[in-house]
């Protein structure tokens, strides 16, 4: 029974008249109309694959064509249904030789429907999705393909199965599997008011590498794991994880699922931070952190990265944010958000998922953003907390004879637990609010040193020590102020 994703109602999206599906081909075309829906992981991940459709078909080639298409009232529509009638064929959830986002050459299923839940994938699924106890039950197609998407996206590492005809596989295991590519990074998507927003803002412009397909425009796949590099972001964002099959009764519901290891980048994260333009870095390369080591969120760290010094990190759709800004495409007053979601494993081989952490950040107005004086000014703000935490930390390790990790994992010593919505205030209105960040950090200070177990002289050295990194009030530069 065909089950064709450019035509069929699967996508997950929202409406004026409240949640809904829609095929690809409806997507797009109405992408000025609606917003994608899920929970951030589901969110992202299709998105990545609506952006992987939309670049293939129309990508703006360069700022001129981007402002163009950005000013317009929806997508332009020629091109891409160009491209989708020319790879319809390519769409199909359960073709006989060329499955979506599959491998045809899988022929005998090895696990059932529930293998692509995310909460099979670690550690504890009885304790935190009780369902999964009960015998599975057939996967209804429009389910099976976001679940599919989800697997392709998210999917950690460590054993898989290994196919019959994988020389790799030693008594039916294949060892070393790779984490997909948003399981190895910390990963920002700029949000919009629609889809075509979303479609824009996370998709800087620019030609197509050299090499680089999507999924739907490359051969079939053979059973085997292949090491391989991404040779782009398309390739990247439709990255054959794993070899899967999805196997429907008679009905098109999903009963059975072939699930063996797919294509292996020697390092994944390295991989996805060189093509997608979603990956959040440090200085070092490493993923960005958007909890500090209480758990506690870090709503600020988007913006840290937004500084001009080269030892601050760097994420592309932020840079491709703030250079639509700064050229006046978007509104001086309109204010932008971000969701960085962060994949946290149980092992360093990121070979079970913990959980995926989610976290709304704001990135302030476009006026600040786009005047690189007050942009800069803004991101200092940003890296405030992450010095005075660090000041706390040493200071609180010293005075109370504990040991830094331990220091930094109290929760009575982290600044962020007091501060979550103060910088959502302050990211509204940066030019007024400056001050009242400082003074909002200093009194986050005086509740943290409140906090060092009664010993009033381990409070008296952690709040002077952390006061003293905080600068004396200060406004923000006049340049490009409206």
């Amino acid at each position: 029974m065909p089950f064709n994703l450019l035509e069929r109602r699967w996508l997950p999206v929202l409406t004026r008249d409240g949640p809904d599906r829609m095929s690809l081909r409806g997507a797009l075309a109405r992408a000025h109309e609606v917003r994608l829906a899920g929970l951030p992981e589901d969110h992202t991940a299709l998105l990545r694959l609506l952006l992987a459709l939309y670049a293939s078909a129309a990508r703006p080639a360069d700022t001129g064509e981007w402002d163009a298409v950005w000013r317009s009232p929806s997508l332009e529509s020629e091109r891409t249904g160009a491209y989708l009638d020319a790879h319809a064929d390519r769409f199909d959830l359960f073709s006989p030789t060329r499955p979506f986002w599959q491998c045809a050459a899988l022929s005998e299923p090895n696990r059932e429907p529930d293998v692509l839940e995310i909460a099979t994938w670690g550690s504890g699924v009885a304790q935190f999705a009780s369902h999964l106890l009960l015998p599975p039950e057939p996967m209804a197609p429009q389910d099976a393909a976001v679940a599919l998407v989800l697997m392709q996206s998210w999917h950690p590492g460590g054993i898989q199965s290994g196919h019959p005809d994988d020389p790799a596989s030693r008594a039916g295991k294949v060892y070393g599997g790779k984490a997909s590519p948003l399981s190895s990074i910390t990963h920002l998507r700029i949000t919009g008011q629609t889809l075509k927003d979303e479609l824009l803002l996370n998709c800087p412009p620019g030609q197509r590498s050299f090499g680089d397909r999507p999924v739907w425009e490359r051969d079939a796949p053979a059973a085997p794991m292949l090491a391989r590099e991404p040779d782009g972001p398309l390739d990247l964002w439709t990255w054959p994880t794993r070899r899967v099959r999805l196997f429907p009764d008679e009905d098109g519901h999903v009963t059975d699922v072939a699930v063996h290891d797919g294509d292996r980048p020697a390092d994944p994260g390295a991989a996805a931070v060189r093509w997608d333009p979603g990956a959040a870095v440090t200085a070092r390369g490493t993923r960005l952190a958007i909890t500090d080591a209480g758990r506690q969120p870090l709503p600020w760290a988007a913006a840290r990265i937004l500084a001009p010094e080269h030892d601050s990190g760097g994420c592309t759709v932020l840079e491709h944010l703030a250079a639509a800004a700064e050229r006046g495409t978007l509104p001086p007053q309109s204010t932008w958000q971000g969701v960085a979601l962060r994949a946290e494993h149980t092992t360093a081989h990121r070979a079970a998922l913990s959980g995926i952490v989610a976290l709304h950040t704001a990135l302030g107005p476009a006026g600040v953003l786009g005047a690189p004086g007050r942009r800069a000014a803004f991101a200092e703000m940003a890296a405030l907390p992450w010095l005075v935490q660090r000041q706390i930390t040493r200071t609180a390790s010293e005075a109370l004879g504990i040991i830094s990790a331990i220091a930094a994992a109290r929760p009575g010593l982290s600044l962020a637990a007091h501060l979550l919505y103060a910088w959502e205030e302050f990211a509204e209105n940066p030019d007024a609010g400056a001050d009242g960040w400082v003074q909002v950090l200093a009194a986050a200070v005086d509740r943290v040193a409140d906090s060092a177990g009664g010993d009033l002289m381990a409070a008296a050295r952690i709040r002077t020590d952390a006061l003293a990194t905080l600068p004396a009030p200060v406004d923000l530069p006049e340049e490009g102020r409206p």
